[in-house]
């Protein structure tokens, strides 16, 4: 991030946003300028290099590719070079091939929308609510984070993770983050399901099913989901992050599918997002069923349903999604009325797919007649009643709590309880709306107010989209004066099976884990402590008859309410 907030809050926001699709009635009749193809060489110049990992490039147009172009190394020790044909992993865009491959098998007749997931995969524990697959598909499933749940869990990043054990660590949940359909919660633990369901109902591994009915067909000849970690992949780009002035490898140790997984290169991934357009693969039913937008029952729209965002921009309909894992970054944009496609992928972390992919729409659809300049809405500044609805203390994921201010000049940021010499001016942009951050794109949206105060804010993250923060009312509180001792213990996890030993050390309390390394936890509530480092970012205390702590309930970044049990004292 470029603020002072906790390391866990950037690591989990740029997780959790990891970022779909008609045909259109007639042939677009856009011309391409040369125009375009210059301003696109500049877009890309940046990341020319003979030292450093890059991009790889592709748009199509009218179902022709007019621009292809590789810039940097995709083998820093080989010195490499990134053409339209390197592999890179694509993280989350693999998200759309799994919704478009339940969704053929929906259109067969062979799954059903509606049914109760646990129909397919029975070795799922029941819920309070039925999840359908519909849910699934629409991120309204309410299951929690299994990403996150592996790291509570003691794994660490860099650990192998097998799907058969991230499946088992599913199945072992006795909770939900809320009732299905309550809410729109990005969710790759919904997308694992769904490959699995793929598997299941087509008596196929989900890898061969996609090779057979997808890949294969649409001739994406570099495309592939690994069984095995292990697995040669002709092509295939290291992934990087930047260390000072050099760069380090970053090892893709996981070996999920559904939500993540696939291989492809650039052009592949074109091929891919005209088919959209061809229709080579898929009828009209599997295409009207993938750009369907689903309302949840607190009226959030699925976002990212079907793996596809649908996001007006500069009067043209896009659709899109990004995808991040280990160094890899990868966007997949389409304009359907203009027959106009892009892929982005790169194996450097601090590369901005989102910006470049809209940077390309401008360069190249700028000549649209739909395409508009739009102008900020003009606004009146905000009144010290509006300061004051908009101040409060702001719960932005479990124990990552944001305190905004009114002060005589206006609304300052900063996490709860930081010095007053970290607190970060907001500028008012619009209505409602002030700039945290202009660099980054980080923007903050308040709720309308009702009854005097603002119930949450929207928190965009340039073009990757928004998290919800909801208002939250904290009680006067003296952390001072808590009795720490009471919670040392050891403490363990049936949905986890794990443990964590609770102890003293030098008047904080430690929590212990064997794999990972300690971190201590701060009250900031009653029975209420969070951690500014570690996988347990606020633990809740219950206590039994005699009053006594007797367990807590962990949670973390889409990932609630994990109960954990004191089995011993210390």
């Amino acid at each position: 991030m470029f603020m002072t907030v906790s390391p866990r809050f950037a690591a989990c926001t740029i997780a959790a946003l990891a970022l779909a699709g008609s045909v259109s009635a007639e042939p677009p009749t856009l011309e391409t300028p040369d125009s375009g193809i210059e301003a696109a060489e500049a877009i890309i110049a940046p990341w020319l290099s003979e030292t450093a990992p890059g991009i790889a490039v592709a748009v199509s147009l009218n179902d022709e590719v007019i621009f292809a172009r590789g810039a940097g190394l995709a083998n820093l020790e080989h010195k490499l070079s990134i053409t339209p044909d390197s592999v890179f992993q694509v993280a989350s865009v693999s998200k759309q091939f799994t919704a478009f491959a339940t969704l053929l098998l929906v259109s067969e007749g062979k799954v059903d929308l509606g049914a109760d997931i646990r129909t397919y995969l029975p070795q799922l524990k029941e819920t309070p609510r039925i999840i359908t697959v519909r849910q699934l598909l629409d991120h309204m499933s309410g299951l929690r984070e299994r990403n996150t749940l592996a790291a509570m869990a003691g794994w660490m990043a860099d650990d192998v993770q097998t799907e058969a054990q991230m499946m088992k660590l599913v199945a072992r949940q006795s909770g939900v983050n809320f009732l299905a359909g309550e809410e729109f919660e990005y969710s790759n633990t919904g997308y694992a399901l769904l490959a699995e369901i793929v598997a299941r109902v087509s008596g196929q591994s989900f890898q061969s099913f996609m090779q057979d009915r997808v890949f294969a067909p649409l001739d994406m000849n570099d495309t592939r989901i690994p069984d095995s970690r292990n697995d040669l992949i002709q092509g295939r780009a290291s992934s990087y992050y930047p260390d000072g002035d050099a760069f380090r490898n970053i090892v893709v140790a996981g070996e999920g599918i559904g939500s993540t997984g696939i291989y492809t290169s650039a052009l592949d991934l074109l091929k891919w997002a005209e088919n959209f357009e061809t229709q080579t693969v898929g009828d009209d039913a599997v295409f009207a069923m993938m750009a369907q937008r689903s309302v949840a029952a607190n009226g959030k729209v699925s976002t990212f349903a079907k793996g596809q965002e649908l996001r007006p921009y500069k009067g043209l309909q896009t659709w899109s999604h990004g995808g991040r894992d280990a160094g890899y970054r990868s966007f997949v944009l389409r304009v359907p009325n203009e027959d106009f496609e892009l892929s982005i992928v790169s194996n450097r972390t601090d590369f901005d797919t989102a910006e470049m992919a809209f940077a390309l729409v401008d360069a190249f659809l700028s000549g649209s007649a739909d395409f508009e300049e739009t102008a900020p809405a003009p606004f009146g500044p905000a009144t010290p009643a509006q300061f004051a609805a908009y101040a409060g203390d702001y719960e932005i994921q479990p124990g990552v709590v944001f305190s905004v201010r009114a002060e005589k000049d206006g609304l300052t940021f900063a996490e709860l309880g930081a010095p007053r010499g970290e607190l970060e001016p907001l500028s008012q942009t619009g209505e409602r709306e002030f700039m945290l951050n202009a660099h980054a794109g980080l923007s903050l949206t308040f709720e309308p107010p009702v009854d005097g105060r603002s119930k949450g804010f929207s928190y965009q993250i340039g073009l990757h989209g928004a998290i919800e923060a909801k208002r939250i009312d904290l009680l006067p509180f003296d952390a001072e004066n808590v009795d720490l001792a009471g919670y040392e213990g050891m403490f363990y996890s049936a949905d986890l099976d794990t443990s964590y030993r609770l102890t003293l050390v030098d008047g904080a309390l430690v929590a212990k884990h064997m794999r990972l390394p300690a971190f201590s936890l701060s009250p900031f509530q009653e029975d209420v402590l969070t951690a500014s480092e570690g996988p347990l970012q606020k633990v809740e205390f219950f206590r039994d008859a005699e009053g006594q702590p007797a367990g807590f309930y962990a949670s973390a970044a889409l990932a609630e309410r994990v109960k954990f049990v004191r089995i011993y004292l210390d």
